[in-house]
C-alpha cells in the first residue's frame, strides 16, 4: 500500500530533466500505527518504473512507479498473510496486486537543479481505486544519479480496504508510506 510512495518520489527527480528516470533499486515502508498503542512496519524492495518530462510541456510526468504488494512483509508470517490475503486482496488480480503511482506532478525543484525538497501529487492506484494523493519529496545527487526520498499517506478506506483487525487489535485508519530509492537515466 505504501509502496506507492517511493513512485512519486522518483517523480520528483524528474521534473528537473527531459530524460527518462529508471528505478535502480528502493525500500518501501508502511508504517502502520496500531489502534492500542504501537505500530508495526511493511516493507518491500519491489519498486520498479520510470518517468519522463511531458513532451507537451505539461508539469505533469509520464510514465508510473509500481509496488508489488504480494511482497509486502512485517516480519510476522500470519500477519503477512491476513495484508496480503484479507486487507490487500492480492490475489483478485490487476489492480489489486500492484500498488501504481501515476500522472505524478512535483513542485519546488528548478529545472536547473534536480536537488531539494519539494511537494508531489499522482494519482494511486490501490486496491482497484485510485486517489489523489500529496506528500513530500526530497532529491539529492548521486554518483550515478538521484537519491530521492519521499512520504505520504494513505486513508485506506479511501481505497476500499476493510479496517484491518484481529483479535481486538487493528491499524489505525490512515498509515504513512516512506520511499528512498535511487534512481538513472
Amino acid at each position: 500500500m505504501k509502496s506507492t510512495l517511493v513512485m512519486l518520489g522518483l517523480a520528483g527527480a524528474t521534473v528537473v530533466a527531459t530524460h527518462t528516470w529508471r528505478v535502480e533499486q528502493g525500500d518501501v515502508r508502511v508504517n502502520c500505527p496500531m489502534t492500542i498503542g504501537g505500530s508495526f512496519a511493511a516493507t518491500t524492495t519491489a519498486i520498479s518504473g520510470s518517468v519522463s518530462a511531458n513532451a507537451i510541456g505539461s508539469p505533469v510526468f509520464d510514465g508510473s512507479l509500481a509496488v508489488d504488494l504480494r511482497t509486502l512483509d512485517t516480519g510476522i508470517d500470519l500477519r503477512n498473510e491476513h495484508l496480503r490475503e484479507n486487507y490487500l486482496e492480492v490475489g483478485k488480480g490487476p489492480g489489486f496486486d500492484t500498488a501504481t503511482l501515476s500522472k505524478i506532478e512535483v513542485k519546488g525543484f528548478s529545472p536547473d537543479a534536480p536537488e531539494g525538497k519539494g511537494v508531489f501529487t499522482g494519482a494511486l492506484t490501490l486496491h482497484g481505486v485510485t486517489n489523489t494523493v500529496t506528500g513530500a519529496v526530497d532529491v539529492r545527487q548521486e554518483a550515478a544519479g538521484l537519491r530521492v526520498k519521499a512520504s505520504f499517506p494513505v486513508n485506506l478506506a479511501e481505497y476500499s480496504i476493510r479496517k484491518p483487525r484481529y483479535l481486538g487489535m487493528g491499524v489505525k485508519d490512515t498509515v504513512e508510506v516512506d520511499v528512498v530509492f535511487a534512481v538513472s537515466r
